[in-house]
């Protein structure tokens, strides 16, 4: 797995292991159930399949390179194009197991 130039990547701990397959099966629940098919919510399923088509490949490799900084600015700017909130109350919430 290939890591960028100037990333800095930490041993991930089992808890946040869990809590990113927890949140890589809400965005499938989200994008499965997302109902309407207008050319923004294809946009958003679009973009958000991106972002965890990314972590889906991390995972196979136990997260090895995985960078949480870079995946959570990914999240945040589709959180706050889409109101997409939801994902770093449910990351917070796994985590805190």
């Amino acid at each position: 797995m290939k890591i960028h130039p100037g990333w800095t990547v930490k041993a991930m701990n089992e808890i946040s292991k869990l809590a990113y397959k927890k949140l890589i099966y809400q965005a499938f629940l989200d994008i499965k159930n997302s109902g309407m098919y207008s050319e923004v919510i294809f946009e958003r399923n679009f973009r958000l399949a991106h972002v965890f088509h990314n972590l889906a490949e991390y995972m196979l490799h136990d997260f090895e390179g995985f960078n949480e900084e870079a995946f959570w600015r990914a999240m945040d700017l589709l959180a706050d194009q889409y109101h997409l909130h939801h994902y770093r109350i449910i990351f917070a919430e796994a985590s805190s197991l």
